[in-house]
């Protein structure tokens, strides 16, 4: 441990250290850094990243949602759809995985810059509500894969899929989650070549798979494959995931992480070939009329035990990034919220209870009603993220002046600019889906994105930096050599983080304190009050000259 000098006689010295505080690396073991910025010393290398991101991978949801599209615009359609919606997702994520790793910020931090600290914590909540959506999806494919083949009531295998699931996240994705996916991966390529395979095999190949008519007459307000794509964009939290996972990589893998672990290399995968692979078994392997999980049933009947074994292992995978997420971000929102401070592994107990309940309301009888609403609220978000980007990276041309500020204080309550796009964009989204319309259900999610991207872009132009920042002194990022190097103890959990995150309290005779402990009210109205107080002696200053 060391100190340094402030130059101003009034301020206590910051106490820093070069190397990880052993306590705070415990801790990440557990949460990642979930309330901090990820160190460059606790990020991942190429190949570990790419097998924890791979949990994605073997999502039973692609393959099922591709094969309901397929059933609704026919399989021509869907295919052009599910191609456009992947090299979309390719390029989006090279740019959201580039500016997690710089900044090294949970989407919630980042969100603090678009909307506030305030509007951040709904954006927090509402991601850990999607993350739990998708857990309980695929963990509902696993029980519909158990009850298929052992019978049995299914509330019975609900109960059993997510006392199964919940102890695998109890560590953190660089402790564990890295090494479950890298086991459980060659499972899921197995089972899906295998799939092809028996199914081929067993019911012959259908020439025509590729060029089915819709099963159903549903009425669209455009053509086939923009409803598919729509569809899609339904998922966009996808795209959330990317940024927390991305954060725990390193700057220099950024090229290769953009274009192959998050980009159109992995989205290639993921999306089109895994959406081929189910329009092509629903097509081929006779089918007890249309249904969201035909698929799934289909491969249990046709497989028997190892199509068990391949759905339970793959959906386990990806369910180890639902769980983990959700987990991280109930954390996240009430500890900020209602400064509720509980460990991870509680919290995680608690989105196992939450999925159970809801896998009682039969998940796939409203499966892309669902999507639908919650996607117009994150297209919107993925919107506003993307304005920001090139925004900063056009205004801020000096490497300091990049730095993302998200610290509790010196962020403002709200970002009027961001927060109104936000809302306004939704809320327009959401009245366009309750109208039941095809032209709500087609255009509803492209018009919420396109009003978001463009109500930001023009507030923009009128944007004060009072919208991004709070001008306090005293700023401890100007007191060290190196904020991503520097550890500095914070004074009220005496643990050291990188400088990047700390600040000074006004509270408390400017001493340090990290990004998680400055979410108190205590802290805050004193950041408050001296940002009031520097703006007026700023204000008083100009008047007198």
């Amino acid at each position: 441990m060391s100190t340094t000098r402030t130059g101003e006689n009034s301020l206590p010295p910051l106490v820093v250290r070069d190397t990880d505080d052993p306590d705070v690396v415990a801790d990440a073991g557990r949460d990642d850094y979930a309330e901090h910025v990820v160190p460059r010393t606790w990020r991942i290398g190429r190949a570990g990243m790419a097998f924890a991101w791979s949990s994605l991978l073997t999502a039973m949801f692609t393959v099922v949602l591709a094969a309901t599209a397929a059933s609704i615009v026919g399989t021509a359609d869907a295919i052009i759809g599910i191609a456009l919606a992947s090299a979309t997702y390719g390029v989006i994520n090279y740019f959201m995985q580039k500016t997690a790793t710089t900044s090294g910020l949970t989407v919630g931090l980042f969100s603090r810059s678009l909307f506030g600290y305030s509007g951040a914590a709904v954006v927090t909540i509402i991601y850990a509500l999607t993350a739990i959506w998708f857990a309980v999806f695929e963990g509902s494919v696993v029980a519909v894969a158990l009850h298929t083949y052992f019978g049995g009531p299914i509330e019975l295998w609900y109960v059993v899929v997510v006392a199964l699931s919940v102890p695998l996240v109890l560590g953190g994705v660089r402790v564990w989650l890295e090494r479950v996916n890298k086991w459980l991966l060659p499972i899921f390529v197995a089972g899906m070549v295998g799939a092809v395979i028996w199914a081929t095999v067993s019911y012959g190949y259908n020439p025509d798979w590729a060029n089915q008519p819709p099963a159903t007459t549903a009425a669209l307000a455009g053509p086939g494959w923009l409803y598919v794509f729509v569809i899609y964009m339904g998922i966009y939290a996808t795209m959330m995931y990317t940024f927390d996972f991305a954060r725990l990589a390193r700057p220099k893998d950024t090229t290769f992480n953009g274009w192959i672990t998050f980009g159109p290399v992995f989205y290639f995968f993921s999306y089109f070939i895994n959406g081929l692979i189910g329009i092509y078994l629903v097509a081929v392997i006779p089918q007890d009329g249309v249904s969201e999980i035909g698929v799934v049933v289909s491969i249990v009947r046709m497989m028997g035990v190892f199509g068990v074994i391949f759905i339970f292992a793959t959906q386990t995978k990806i369910n180890t990034a639902n769980l983990y997420l959700a987990s991280s971000y109930l954390e996240s929102f009430f500890a900020q919220v209602f400064k509720v401070r509980l460990p991870r592994w509680l919290w995680a107990v608690v989105v196992g209870v939450v999925m159970l309940g809801v896998m009682f309301l039969d998940v796939f009888s409203f499966i892309l009603q669902w999507l639908s609403y919650q996607g117009v609220i994150i297209v919107a978000w993925v919107a506003i993220a993307l304005v920001q980007m090139a925004y900063r990276s056009r205004k801020n041309t000096h490497r300091k002046n990049r730095l993302i500020e998200f610290r509790p204080g010196r962020v403002p309550a709200v970002n009027p600019g961001g927060l109104g796009a936000w809302v306004i964009s939704s809320i327009v989204g959401i009245a366009l889906l309750s109208t039941n319309t095809p032209f709500g259900a087609t255009w509803a999610l492209p018009i919420a994105f396109l009003l978001a991207a463009g109500i930001y872009a023009l507030a923009l132009l009128f944007a004060r930096q009072r919208w991004f920042t709070l001008t306090r002194p005293h700023d401890p990022r100007e007191e060290v050599e190196d904020i991503w190097e520097t550890r500095v103890q914070c004074h009220n959990c005496k643990k050291s983080y990188i400088a990047i995150e700390m600040d000074r309290d006004p509270s408390h005779d400017h001493q340090a304190i990290c990004s998680g402990c400055a979410n108190g009210h205590t802290f805050r109205a004193a950041a408050r009050h001296e940002a009031d107080s520097a703006a007026t002696t700023t204000t008083t200053s100009t008047v007198g000259t």
